[in-house]
């Protein structure tokens, strides 16, 4: 069965706010993948922790609860070499629709990554964000935002492919 993929990658988002009297910087990347199917397929995927290793090229390995407010490590990669961990805490789960957490320095360069899951006409649209927050982010956001990119996209395809790899499974 051929699928349509449309990945949208939005560009990245420039905005300045006040905080405590100091100026700070806020980045964000957003992607978008259209996946034929139904959203608990989607999510089923998305939430199933265990098997990030097996399919997820960005996101390698979480540890931690899938709970709202429980605290997580995430092992990422941004070139699928070198792996980093990240401690996040879930900010919002809803379950179906969306999965939020927040990690790294607090006010040198904090993330907030999120996960919305939405379905309409036989189609799951899939987006994948982070906006990145602090004192740091001017200088480190230029640097990390093409493989970030890159990397959000190979993770949302590759989801999809599991999601596929699973709907034939359970037929056969």
């Amino acid at each position: 069965m051929g699928h349509a993929v449309g990945v949208g990658l939005a560009a990245a988002h420039d905005q300045s706010f006040r905080s405590e009297d100091r100026l700070e910087t806020a980045m964000q990347i957003t992607t978008e993948l259209s996946i034929p199917g139904r959203a608990d397929e989607v999510w089923a995927v998305l939430v199933d922790l265990p098997s990030y290793p097996r399919w997820n090229p960005f996101i390698r390995k979480v540890d931690g609860e899938l709970a709202e407010g429980a605290a997580w490590k995430a092992e990422l990669t941004l070139d699928g070499r070198i792996f980093f961990s990240v401690p996040t805490v879930i900010t919002e789960l809803t379950p179906g629709t969306r999965l939020t957490w927040r990690g790294g320095p607090p006010k040198l360069m904090t993330g907030t990554h999120s996960f919305g899951v939405t379905e309409a006409s036989g189609v799951v649209t899939l987006e994948q964000s982070e906006r990145f927050s602090g004192a740091l982010v001017p200088v480190f956001f230029p640097l990390l935002k093409p493989s970030l990119i890159r990397r959000f996209a190979e993770m949302n395809r590759a989801l999809m492919s599991e999601v596929v790899r699973r709907r034939v499974s359970e037929r056969v």
